[in-house]
């Protein structure tokens, strides 16, 4: 199964010729910080209220990607002020991607190649070796979205992303925009999340600096 961060990653894959979608450092910062929080959330390590968070287990889940961000969260020194939540693990965001880019590729669904951009700058792709795991994931949440598919957590968290992130466009037909925004506003209210995740996406909408969404 793969991480939240993991999948995450595989929404910004924009062809498969190795592109990303174009965003900006700190919202991909931000998006991979929120994708490694909630999956923190689902393996039970932290917990929250919407004004401070606390780690509940310190164990490591085993992931890299994750794993960085809960030994941030464990630091005595780290302020656990929910409002502050996203803007102190900001630096550890390309971090999380980097760890989330190497497993992909170690799991045999992008690869590395090294190419010439613009004719004389050399530059690391990512193609895509199989899209089955990229066509999952997107199909997954079309299904939830379009179909009224029940969504899991996960299904929940990874939209949320999507949507803060401007990623809805990777997923969804122009033309189906306006029944999606409704039927995602109808799951937000649902109790269908547990386990606490439902806090975390409140506190990641919140604390997202505005500054970060100007792209999308």
């Amino acid at each position: 199964m793969l991480t939240i961060p993991e999948e995450f990653l595989l929404l910004t894959v924009a062809d498969d010729d190795g592109g990303f979608v174009e965003m900006s450092p700190e919202a991909v910062a931000a998006g991979f910080i929120g994708a490694a929080i909630m999956e923190l959330a689902l393996r039970n390590r932290i917990d929250s209220d919407l004004d401070q968070i606390w780690v509940h287990d310190r164990a490591p889940v085993g992931e890299a990607c994750v794993d960085v961000v809960l030994e941030r969260l464990s630091s005595p020194d780290f302020d656990l002020d929910a409002e502050r939540l996203i803007e102190q693990l900001l630096t550890e965001g390309e971090r999380v991607r980097a760890n989330a880019l190497e497993r992909v590729c170690e799991r045999g669904i992008l690869h590395e190649t090294e190419g010439r951009f613009l004719w004389f700058r050399r530059a690391r792709r990512y193609p895509v070796t199989d899209g089955r795991e990229i066509r999952e994931v997107k199909l997954r949440l079309l299904d939830v979205l379009l179909q009224n598919g029940i969504p899991d957590p996960r299904d929940i968290c990874l939209m949320s992303l999507a949507d803060s992130c401007g990623l809805f466009h990777q997923i969804i037909p122009e033309e189906s925009f306006a029944a999606v925004e409704a039927r995602f506003a109808a799951l937000a209210r649902m109790e269908l999340i547990g386990l606490n995740v439902s806090r975390y996406i409140q506190i990641f909408r919140a604390t997202l600096p505005h500054r970060f969404m100007t792209w999308c």
